[in-house]
């Protein structure tokens, strides 16, 4: 009797009852989403490709993540406790899709509800092709000039060739990758030094290590010279013979920089021997260059010498009259 009489209570007026209990309840969440906060963050975006398939094309670093809750939550949370995550491991055939992204709480983070999080963008547009991998040579840039009179020899690198990984088409358009430089800079001893790869760019990675061993060797500088109007040096002339004139010649010689740069002909560096003349008259003498055994003669503009040889003049002094001054 007495359950009639509440059940009777209950289903009096059930309509106006409804719409009070349902005003209240709508009243309660307007009121507690009313406090609700807003706060935009810049979260690292994280791909995920597990798969055999992965991005061909630029994808963005960061998008933003929209978190709604209430204040004490906002004013807790950081970009480090959200992650955003673009998962295209489900993907197993290449072509172009767009992308959800999913945004999450950070793994150990706790707020009380409601928490609301908003990406921006929710879809990425992306190329998905075949993950692929290949052999390319390492080459290794240089800068600076090694010390006055030495020059770069040789740079020999281990390994020669490192194994890239990524998207087929950029794979396929990779035909080397580089070192970060070395410094020649005022050396001429060998060293040694490890260089890390530079990267090409964030859909290609390297298989192997990153570290390539970089041997460079120096060897002294070679230049060539050229000695201009050098007086030829007549040798074994006859004492009572001479020259009429000095015949001059010029000769181009090759040798270490740091040698031939203190190097200068002597009256003897070009000699023509007259060991075969004996008297007057105008004669054709080979002409013989005499440097040290550092130097190579490159060429000589002249391989013969005319000389034009006379009787030398021989001074006669006078001779007093010993008889005058007797007298």
């Amino acid at each position: 009797m007495k359950a009639e009489l509440i059940l009777k209570k209950i289903t009096n007026n059930w309509v106006p009852k409804c719409i009070c209990l349902i005003v209240a309840v709508a009243l309660y969440l307007f009121g507690k989403t009313a406090r609700l906060e807003k706060k935009t963050f810049s979260i690292p975006l994280i791909v995920k490709e597990d798969g055999n398939l992965m991005s061909a094309e630029a994808l963005p670093s960061h998008i933003s993540v929209i978190i709604r809750s209430e204040p004490d939550n906002i004013s807790a949370l950081n970009s480090g406790d959200i992650q955003a995550v673009l998962d295209l491991s489900y993907y197993t055939k290449e072509g172009q899709y767009d992308v959800p992204i999913s945004a999450s709480l950070a793994s150990g983070v706790n707020l009380a509800a409601p928490v609301e999080l908003t990406v921006n963008p929710e879809k990425i547009h992306v190329k998905l092709e075949e993950r692929t991998r290949k052999a390319v040579p390492v080459e290794v840039p240089v800068y600076g000039n090694p010390l006055h009179g030495y020059e770069l020899k040789d740079i020999k690198i281990s390994p020669q060739h490192v194994i890239i990984s990524g998207p087929k088409s950029l794979v396929a358009n990779i035909n080397q990758v580089s070192t970060f430089e070395v410094n020649l800079s005022e050396k001429n001893e060998d060293f040694r030094e490890i260089r890390k790869i530079r990267s090409i760019n964030r859909h290609i990675e390297l298989v192997s290590s990153d570290n390539v061993e970089v041997n460079v060797s120096f060897t002294t500088s070679l230049v060539t010279k050229t000695f201009n109007n050098v007086q030829v040096y007549l040798v074994h002339l006859a004492p009572h013979l001479e020259a009429v004139t000095i015949p001059e010649s010029s000769f181009t010689v090759s040798g270490a920089q740091l040698v031939l740069e203190k190097f200068y002909p002597s009256e003897y560096t070009m000699q023509a021997d007259c060991s075969m003349i004996t008297g007057p008259g105008e004669y054709e003498l080979p002409v013989v260059i005499a440097v040290q055994d550092a130097f190579k003669i490159e060429n000589s503009d002249l391989t013969t010498v005319k000389v034009k040889i006379r009787e030398k003049t021989v001074a006669v002094t006078p001779v007093e009259n010993s008889t005058a001054g007797n007298n």
